[in-house]
């Protein structure tokens, strides 16, 4: 969705039933994002006629990390793993305990070095979107 803003939010505003047509996500889903989104400071968006939503900030600005954080509230692999932090009682004899840790990190790493900008980019460079394309694709 928010790369799907960041490349035709240049023609305007972008509207959720243009972004669900597109990307083919429900437009009720859509809406239950767009919304955590907001209140995040990470999409603004006008109501009425000619609203839609644009990026409150650079896309180079908006780490995926902080749309997973916001979204998803963690990007822990398991419930027992929050921020590094391990809240088990089984921890003193868990055979995958550092092995989900180690992941967690990995996963956190990539995801604060990884921006919105960094997506469109890749994108692009694919040949998966471009701005004249009218029915783009891709997933996060």
């Amino acid at each position: 969705m928010l790369v799907d803003i960041a490349v035709f939010q240049e023609s305007g505003k972008v509207k959720i039933k243009d972004i669900s047509a597109r990307q083919d996500i429900s437009v009720k889903y859509l809406e239950q994002i767009v919304t955590i989104l907001s209140k995040a400071d990470i999409v603004r968006g006008e109501r009425g006629p000619q609203g839609g939503y644009v990026l409150a900030r650079p896309a180079s600005e908006i780490t995926v990390s902080e749309v997973v954080l916001n979204t998803e509230g963690t990007m822990a692999p398991v419930p027992c793993i929050r921020d590094g932090k391990v809240d088990c009682q089984r921890k003193d004899r868990c055979t995958t305990l550092d092995m989900w840790l180690r992941i967690e990190k990995a996963v956190t790493e990539i995801m604060n070095g990884t921006t919105i900008q960094d997506l469109l980019d890749d994108a692009s460079s694919k040949g998966i979107i471009m701005i004249q394309d009218p029915m783009p694709e891709y997933i996060i």
